[in-house]
């Protein structure tokens, strides 16, 4: 009886060699929530990156953010300060408007590219209209990933890209003054194919009464009128006290 085991073994190894090893590529995993609760909340990213070796990369996390959610550019300058976030927004958020006077916008975040890393965004709620419903639900989308890497060879990048596109370089996170966010410089990126669970995030935010407006209105208003002339009273009360003593 004729072995056939080894011309098995030896096919199979050929099979082995011939496919192509996809698996090798830089894989990655990311993983969004929001945390907290109320108009003031974080957006948490978690990154885990497989077969990473002695590659230097740069990150890009683009964040879309809907007209409902804003970013205080102060507070990012100040976590900034601390090396709690490389960011970059390029344009002035005006933290006041109200949901239907706003625009969505982008925000950019920057790192290296590490086995694992993560990064909070904090991000607030605008108010909006009044309306009949209770609740509004506003949507959150995950970012695109994009890398660059300097020590890789093109014939042997280890990424499993999608596209290219031109964005701003990572240097941008060091731009602070509103004047010069248009002076950006722009890099080419690598889009990166990653796993990510979950795509979109939904939230709830308390929205005014309609019904209750001819109610409120008249109410606010009396009381701060009270309010008022009780500071006034109180006031005046104290500075003739004040006289009395200093004359």
């Amino acid at each position: 009886m004729v072995s056939i085991r080894t011309p098995l073994v030896s096919i199979c190894a050929a099979l082995l060699f011939t496919i192509p090893r996809s698996t090798e590529a830089l894989n990655a995993f990311l993983s969004v929530a929001i945390h907290n609760s109320g108009f003031h909340r974080d957006i948490h990213y978690g990154l885990r990156f497989g077969r990473i070796g002695k590659m230097s990369c740069e990150l890009l996390l683009v964040q879309h953010l809907p007209a409902s959610i804003y970013v205080n550019t102060d507070q990012l300058v100040d976590m900034k300060r601390f090396h709690k976030i490389n960011s970059y927004v390029p344009l002035y958020v005006d933290v006041e408007k109200t949901s239907s006077k706003s625009d969505p916008f982008t925000v950019y975040l920057y790192e290296s590219v590490r086995r694992e890393l993560n990064i909070t965004l904090p991000i607030h709620f605008r108010y909006h209209d009044p309306s009949e419903r209770k609740f509004e639900r506003i949507q959150v989308e995950s970012p695109t990933l994009y890398v660059r890497c300097r020590n890789v060879q093109a014939n042997k990048y280890p990424l499993r890209l999608v596209g290219k596109a031109t964005l701003p370089c990572s240097d941008s996170a060091d731009i602070d003054d509103y004047d010069n966010l248009h002076k950006a410089e722009l890099c080419e990126w690598d889009e990166m194919e990653f796993n990510n669970l979950p795509t979109v995030i939904s939230v709830l935010i308390p929205v005014g009464n309609s019904g209750s407006y001819h109610f409120v209105l008249p109410a606010t208003i009396i009381v701060s009128w009270i309010g008022s002339m009780y500071l006034i009273y109180v006031i005046l009360n104290v500075g003739q006290r004040a006289n009395k003593k200093l004359l």
